[in-house]
């Protein structure tokens, strides 16, 4: 279980499934919304994230990026900017 603040997000571990690396292209795993998209994502690139979509703003109202985890897992990383 990974925590911050009120955020958790269960991980399991299935060595017999197909690697996310392996997959090819395809949509991303997870969704996460934060409410200073600029700060995190500060964050993770100064701890050596692996970006897939630069930090911008998008049409329908989100300023997001995108990051892979280690085993291929595609996240993006969002603030609602019409909330």
């Amino acid at each position: 279980m990974f925590v911050k603040g009120t955020c958790r997000i269960m991980a399991w571990h299935c060595p017999e499934a197909i690697q996310p690396s392996e997959l090819g292209t395809h949509a991303y795993f997870g969704y996460l919304v934060v409410d200073d998209v600029d700060t995190y994502f500060d964050f993770v690139v100064s701890r050596g994230a692996d970006l897939i979509n630069p930090l911008k703003r998008e049409s329908w109202g989100m300023r997001e990026f995108g990051i892979r985890t280690i085993d291929g897992h595609r996240i993006i990383v969002g603030q609602d900017l019409e909330a």
